[in-house]
């Protein structure tokens, strides 16, 4: 897979616990998935094309996962890569800089709370967060799932002895959280340089 960083080793110290995190979460969704919808009979409103839930500024990641799409972008079409790029540069969009034509331009890549939100009876009106709204139609994430995807990272954004309850852990996750919308990254590749750099130099302390 082909990055925009240049040197691939700067991807080398995060990436992989990345794409754990991700496969970890996929995991909870689809389990928990299968089970409400037996339970609620019927399927999740979620379809192609709906994207209600990437507008607004409700949209979070932690830089690691931020740092995942910037990569996955040296996949899409370079005309693509630089809208987004633009985007980003800019800050302050009403929507997810990384939505083209109504779809995750870094799907493969899309954040972890993306791939947890499922609703049931309706798709999402724009900047919707249904967690609020309506919490009876939000798919309930299995416990631990979640969890265990978010502590595969926090190594690499500086925490290297993870909360064991979780009420602390949601509190210092919250804190390595930031809005996708007012990003404004002028650099990917100074961006990646400065997460390897956190992440080092948290094992050395350790």
């Amino acid at each position: 897979m082909n990055g925009p960083y240049g040197d691939e080793k700067l991807t080398d110290s995060w990436i992989a616990a990345l794409i754990k995190a991700q496969a970890v979460m996929d995991s909870g969704v689809r389990i928990s998935l299968r089970q409400e919808s037996l339970l609620r009979g019927q399927d999740p409103a979620c379809s192609p094309g709906c994207d209600g839930c990437c507008r607004g500024q409700r949209v979070q990641a932690t830089d690691v996962e931020l740092a995942g799409a910037l990569w996955q972008l040296g996949n899409v079409a370079p005309e693509d890569a630089q809208t987004v790029r633009q985007r980003l540069s800019g800050g302050g969009a009403d929507a997810c800089p990384f939505l083209l034509r109504g779809q995750c331009a870094v799907y493969p890549m899309r954040f972890l709370s993306c791939r947890q939100l499922v609703v049931f009876g309706r798709a999402c009106a724009a900047g919707e967060d249904p967690a609020r709204t309506r919490r009876q139609d939000a798919l309930t994430l299995l416990a631990g799932h979640a969890m265990r995807a978010y502590s595969l990272l926090l190594p690499h954004l500086g925490v290297v002895d993870a909360p064991a309850d979780p009420w602390d852990f949601q509190e210092t996750l919250a804190g390595l959280m930031r809005p996708v919308c007012g990003l404004g990254v002028q650099d990917p590749q100074a961006f990646a340089r400065a997460l390897n750099l956190r992440g080092a130099r948290a094992r050395q302390a350790a």
